[in-house]
């Protein structure tokens, strides 16, 4: 199955089947959440960066791509974002962009 519905909305609950914490990432002080999520559908690996700036509304953001299983074998947190920022398909979401998930392209903004 090449067509998932993870690729145009990123892996959602409750097709997230598997779902590993690889660490934070406090680099420039942003304590990020990094983690590896396997979507139920198409067995596909995702890698999640996710960031929220407690202080500020509307400052949630995540961004999500593919990953194959050698990458993710070696993922630390603080390597995460700009392997994100270099994704070929990357789905990015939250109350920073004001939607639950959509196609988009690196560089981020993961400062304040």
């Amino acid at each position: 199955m090449n067509e998932c519905t993870c690729l145009s909305e990123g892996p959602r609950r409750p097709d997230v089947i598997d779902e590993r914490y690889i660490g934070r990432d406090d680099t420039g002080g942003r304590f990020a959440d990094v983690s590896l999520l396997r979507c139920s559908r198409c067995r596909r690996l995702w890698l999640r960066y996710a960031v929220e700036y407690e202080a500020y509304s509307r400052s949630g953001r995540w961004a999500a791509a593919p990953i194959d299983q050698t990458a993710a074998v070696t993922m630390t947190p603080e390597v995460a974002a700009p392997f994100l920022d270099r994704a070929e398909l990357c789905i990015v979401g939250g109350s920073y962009y004001g939607h639950p998930g959509r196609r988009g392209r690196g560089p981020f903004h993961w400062g304040i």
